[in-house]
C-alpha cells in the first residue's frame, strides 16, 4: 500500500485508525539483497515461496502439505519439499492453512455512491480476501462513477453485479417507480463492460403481497438476462410464479433471514420443514448464497436447516452500511466460522468462497485455484482453537471452537500481512 493511498484508507476511517496503522502491507522474508545468491551461485527460481502450509485447493482435489512457489505474479508451482534456497523470499507457512485467495461473492463497496455501501479496502486484504463481487450497489445509470472510483482504483480486484434499477441499491429501488426498471439500459451497460459485469441483481421483498410488482421486475431482468447470458441473483422468495423465472444458474440469497411477514427465509415462516420448492432448487441448477454472519442470518433458521441436511452453494457477507455493527460480524473469515460451526468441514467452506464462485460466475480471468500458471492470488489463515463468541443479525450468541483467522495474503505475487489485532478491530471501527 503506497503512502498516499495508506493516509488516504486511514482518513475514511474514522474510529479504526486506532487499529488500522498496524495492518502492514511488506514483503515478508529475507531481505532481497542479502538473499542473493553468491558468485558462481544460480539464480534461485522462484521470487516467493510459501512453505510448509495445509493447501487446500478444490479445483486440484487436493488437501495436505504442500509448498507453492510464486514467480513473475503467477503461480509457479505446487508441490511438497520445494528448497528455501530456491526463491529470496519465503514465507513460513508451518500450521497454516494455504488456499486460493478468497473470494466474497456478495458485497456493497460503493463508498459514498449510495448510503447502503462501506469501504472496500479493510474488507479486501486484512479480511484475506483477493476477489470481491459488489452485488448491485450500480445500476445502468450509475455504474460509471463506480467503475472510475472504486473498481478501477483499488488493488482488490473488484466485479459487480448490475442492479436492474437504472440508480443502483437505494433502499427499496424497485418499488419506487417502474420506469426505473429498463432491460435496455442493462443490457446496453452489460455489453459495454463485459470485463467487470458478472451478473444481474434484483433486490426484490419476495412476499406475496408484492407479488404483482416482483414479477414484472424479473420480467425485464430475465430479459436482460437471456440477451446477455448473464445470471440473476434475486433476493430470497419462496413465491413459486417467482422461483419459476429462475433458470440453471441463477442465483438465490439470503436463505436464513429471521422469520418476519416482510423477509422470507427457506422455512417460509417459523422455521419447520425446509420448503419442497427450495429443495427442488438443486435439482434445477439454481445456486443459493448463503450468509451466517450478523446480516439476513437467524441462527434458529440455519441451525434448523443444518439439522435437515440443507446448506447454500456460495458463503458471502452481504456487506454494507446498514449490516448490524457487531466485530467481525460480517468479515468473510467469521461468516466462514459460523458455516464451521454449523457443521461444514474445512474443505466445503474453503471450496464455498474460492473454486464454487468460479463455476457460479464467468470471471475474465482464472482465479480460485493455485492452478500453475494462474494469477498468484494465495491466502493464509490461522485456523485457530478456543472459545469464540458470535452472534447472528439479532444478537443471538454462540461460542464457536475453531475459528478462521487470515495472517497473510499474496495478490498477484505480492505478499502482505495482516496483523490479527487490526482483524479482530476493523470492522468495529468503520465508520459507514
Amino acid at each position: 500500500m503506497s503512502r498516499s493511498s495508506r493516509r488516504a484508507f486511514l482518513g475514511t476511517l474514522g474510529a479504526a485508525a486506532v487499529v488500522l496503522p498496524e495492518f502492514r502491507s511488506l514483503r515478508v522474508g529475507a531481505d532481497r539483497a542479502a538473499a542473493a545468491p553468491a558468485a558462481g551461485q544460480a539464480a534461485a527460481s522462484y521470487d516467493l515461496l510459501i512453505r510448509g502450509g495445509r493447501v487446500i485447493d478444490a479445483s486440484q482435489n487436493l488437501s495436505g502439505e504442500r509448498d507453492v512457489a510464486i514467480a513473475n505474479g503467477k503461480i509457479a508451482a505446487v508441490q511438497a519439499n520445494i528448497p528455501a534456497s530456491r526463491a529470496p523470499e519465503v514465507f513460513d507457512a508451518r500450521g497454516k492453512l494455504v488456499p486460493p485467495g478468497l473470494i466474497n461473492v456478495h458485497a456493497h463497496l460503493y463508498k459514498y455512491g449510495n448510503t447502503v455501501t462501506v469501504d472496500q479496502e479493510p474488507v479486501g486484504f486484512p479480511a484475506g480476501v483477493t476477489t470481491a463481487i459488489d452485488a448491485g450497489s450500480a445500476g445502468a445509470n450509475t455504474f460509471l462513477g463506480f467503475r472510475k472510483f472504486v473498481i478501477d482504483t483499488s488493488p482488490l480486484r473488484i466485479y459487480a453485479m448490475l442492479n436492474i434499477a437504472i440508480i443502483g441499491n437505494y433502499g427499496n429501488e424497485l418499488y419506487l417507480n417502474m420506469s426505473l426498471i429498463n432491460a435496455r439500459s442493462a443490457i446496453r451497460t452489460i455489453n459495454e463492460q463485459r470485463d467487470r459485469i458478472l451478473a444481474i441483481k434484483v433486490r426484490i421483498n419476495g412476499i406475496h403481497d408484492e407479488l404483482a410488482n416482483d414479477v414484472e421486475v424479473m420480467k425485464r431482468a430475465r430479459e436482460a438476462a437471456d440477451a446477455t447470458g448473464l445470471p440473476i441473483m434475486m433476493h430470497w422468495s419462496n413465491e413459486p410464479d417467482l422461483l419459476a423465472m429462475l433458470k440453471r444458474g441463477d442465483i438465490l440469497t439470503h436463505p436464513f433471514a429471521p422469520p418476519s411477514p416482510r423477509m422470507p427465509n427457506l422455512f417460509g415462516g417459523q422455521p419447520g420443514k425446509v420448503l419442497p420448492q427450495i429443495l427442488e432448487l438443486k435439482d434445477r441448477g439454481i445456486v443459493t448464497d448463503g450468509q451466517a454472519g450478523s446480516s439476513h442470518h437467524s441462527w434458529e433458521v440455519s441451525e434448523k436447516a443444518f439439522s435437515q441436511g440443507w446448506s447454500p452453494d456460495l458463503i458471502s457477507t452481504d456487506i454494507g452500511a446498514r449490516t448490524p455493527q457487531t466485530p467481525n460480524g460480517q468479515l468473510l473469515p467469521w461468516v466462514m466460522t459460523q458455516f464451521l460451526h454449523l457443521g461444514l468441514t474445512v474443505e466445503q467452506v474453503i471450496e464455498r468462497v474460492t473454486l464454487t464462485p468460479t463455476r457460479v460466475f464467468k470471471f475474465p480471468e482464472k482465479t480460485g485455484t493455485l492452478e500453475p500458471g494462474v494469477a498468484a492470488d494465495v491466502t493464509i489463515i490461522d485456523l485457530q482453537e478456543g472459545n469464540f463468541e458470535t452472534v447472528d443479525q439479532q444478537n443471538n450468541k454462540r461460542t464457536v471452537r475453531r475459528k478462521f483467522v487470515p495472517v497473510a495474503v499474496a495478490h498477484g505475487g505480492t505478499l502482505t500481512n495482516i496483523d490479527p489485532a487490526v482483524h479482530a478491530n476493523v470492522y468495529a471501527g468503520l465508520k459507514i
